[in-house]
C-alpha cells in the first residue's frame, strides 16, 4: 500500500486508541475515588481532566484530517471534529466547582483564530480547484464551509457579547454538535444514506447495510432510554447515555475500518518493495 493509505489507517486506529485512553482514565478515576460523576464531562474536575481535554483535542484533529468515504461523510465528521476541542476547552458547569473564565476565554479565542486560518486555507484551495479544473466544490463541501463560518461567527459574537454566558453554556452546545454528526455519519454509511443523502449511487455498499442500520437503531433507543431515565430522576442518566453512544460509535468505527479495507483497491495502491530494504 502507499504511504498515504497506511497513514490513513493509522489515523483511524489512533482514534480508537484515544477513546480507549479516555475510558481507561475515567475508569481508573472512578475506581480510585469510588464515585461516579454525573457525566463524562464532569471528569474534567478530577484527575482524569487532562486526559479528557487532550483526547477531545486529538479526536478533533483525527476527524478533521481524515477524508470521509463520501463528501457528505467528510463534512459531518469535520463538523464533529471542529466541535470536539471546544467541549474540552469549556468545562461543564458543576455545583461547587470553580471555572477559570480567563483560561476559557483565552483557549476559545485561540481556537477560533485557528479555525479562521484553516477556513481561509480551505477556501483558497477550493477557489484554486475552481480555477484549474473549472469545477466548484461539491454541495456538501459548500455546506461544510458555510456551517463552519456560521459556527465561527456565533462563537466570536458570543465571546464579544457575553463571556460569562459563554463560559457556562458553550460546553453543552459544542457537545451537541459533536455527538449529532457522529450519529449522522453512521446513517451516511447505510445504502440509503450513500444513495439518498450523499447522492453517490455508484458508491453504495450493501454488504454491511443491515449492520449500520442496527447501530443507528441502537443509538436511537439508547438516547431515548437515557432521556427517559433522566426524566425519571436517575442521577447518572447522562453518563450512561454518553458512554453507551460512544461505545456504539467505537463499534461503528471498527466495523467501517474493516469495511473500507478492500483487497482489490489495496492491490491498486501497493508499490513494489525496495529490493534492499523491503520498504514501500
Amino acid at each position: 500500500m502507499t504511504t498515504e493509505v497506511t497513514t490513513y489507517r493509522y489515523v483511524r486506529f489512533a482514534l480508537c486508541c484515544l477513546l480507549a485512553g479516555l475510558a481507561i482514565s475515567v475508569t481508573a478515576e472512578t475506581i480510585s475515588s469510588r464515585e461516579f460523576q454525573t457525566s463524562i464531562s464532569s471528569y474534567y474536575y478530577t484527575s482524569a481532566g487532562p486526559v479528557f481535554t487532550a483526547v477531545l483535542c486529538a479526536m478533533g484533529v483525527c476527524l478533521v484530517v481524515l477524508r470521509g468515504y463520501t463528501d457528505a461523510e467528510d463534512t459531518v465528521f469535520n463538523l464533529a471534529g471542529l466541535s470536539a476541542p471546544m467541549v474540552g476547552f469549556v468545562p461543564t458547569p458543576e455545583v461547587g466547582e470553580q471555572i477559570d473564565k480567563a483560561a476559557i476565554v483565552n483557549n476559545a479565542w485561540s481556537y477560533l483564530a485557528v479555525m479562521a486560518i484553516g477556513w481561509v486555507v480551505v477556501l483558497i484551495f477550493g477557489l484554486r480547484k475552481r480555477a484549474v479544473a473549472g469545477a466548484w466544490p461539491s454541495r456538501w463541501a459548500a455546506i461544510g464551509l458555510a456551517s463552519v463560518a456560521a459556527a465561527w461567527v456565533v462563537g466570536v459574537g458570543w465571546l464579544l457579547i457575553d463571556q460569562d454566558s459563554f463560559a457556562t453554556k458553550a460546553h453543552g452546545l459544542a457537545a451537541v454538535f459533536t455527538f449529532a454528526p457522529f450519529a449522522l455519519g453512521v446513517v451516511l454509511n447505510t445504502d440509503w444514506g450513500v444513495r439518498k443523502i450523499a447522492r453517490e449511487a455508484d458508491k453504495a455498499r450493501t454488504r454491511l447495510d443491515r449492520t449500520y442500520w442496527a447501530l443507528v437503531a441502537a443509538m436511537a433507543v439508547l438516547l431515548v432510554a437515557g432521556i427517559a431515565l433522566g426524566l425519571a430522576g436517575w442521577t447518572y442518566w447522562l453518563l450512561a447515555t454518553e458512554v453507551s453512544l460512544l461505545v456504539c460509535f467505537t463499534i461503528f468505527w471498527v466495523i467501517q475500518s474493516f469495511d473500507l479495507m478492500d483487497p482489490q483497491r489495496d492491490s491498486l495502491t501497493t508499490r513494489p518493495g525496495d529490493p534492499l530494504t523491503g520498504s514501500r
